[in-house]
């Protein structure tokens, strides 16, 4: 091999090196003059669809009321359960948890939840920074309005390999705010996004 040979392979085996990132796995690397009938690439293509969500559930929201005060300064839901229906899911069920403060009359929230239905699975966690309730009144009882993002963090089923947001929106009524009180209301919410699902 000469010297323009060498250094031509040399060239070659660099730029390997500092791109490997874009070799495909399982692809054959061959030096300069190597037959052409043992190259061998090997692709991967991920293969993904968009579906438009829609959900609408009713249902059950459990409230204990936190504080040392003559009104509470925090809200556990300590359990959401309802039924609807919401695309590819068909009829079925929504649960979750969540909290929120209780100082001012539109607060953050947090929770999590689970959309069921036909098989499948949705996994949900409020994004607190896009997430809000707001009370009508400052006084009980009153009625409450929630809206804000959910981040779908997991799917089975027909929602295998599931990701996206959805907007929601709900409403329940408080009857009242006293420490270490507890109830049970009915809600109502949508929820609704567009959702990239991995085949």
């Amino acid at each position: 091999m000469n010297n323009f040979q060498k250094s031509i392979t040399a060239v070659s085996l660099a730029l390997v090196v500092v791109f490997a990132v874009g070799v495909p796995s399982g692809a054959a690397i061959t030096q300069p003059g190597a037959r052409a009938a043992h190259r061998t690439v090997v692709s991967h293509v991920v293969k993904t669809k968009k579906v438009v969500f829609k959900g609408t559930y009713t249902g059950k929201i459990a409230l204990l009321m936190v504080g040392a005060a003559s009104s509470a300064d925090s809200v556990k839901v300590t359990s959401v359960k309802g039924t609807g229906t919401g695309t590819l899911l068909g009829k079925g069920t929504v649960s979750g948890t969540g909290s929120a403060p209780a100082t001012s009359q539109t607060d953050a929230i947090t929770g999590k939840g689970i959309l069921s239905g036909g098989g499948s699975k949705l996994m949900l966690t409020v994004v607190t920074s896009k997430s809000f309730g707001t009370a009508a009144a400052t006084a009980t009882p009153t009625s409450v309005s929630v809206s804000g993002v959910a981040k779908v963090t997991s799917g089975t089923g027909k929602y295998k390999g599931v990701s996206g947001n959805l907007t929601f929106k709900g409403s329940f009524n408080v009857v009242s705010n006293s420490p270490g009180g507890s109830e049970s209301d009915a809600f109502t919410a949508t929820l609704s996004g567009t959702l990239t699902i991995k085949n």
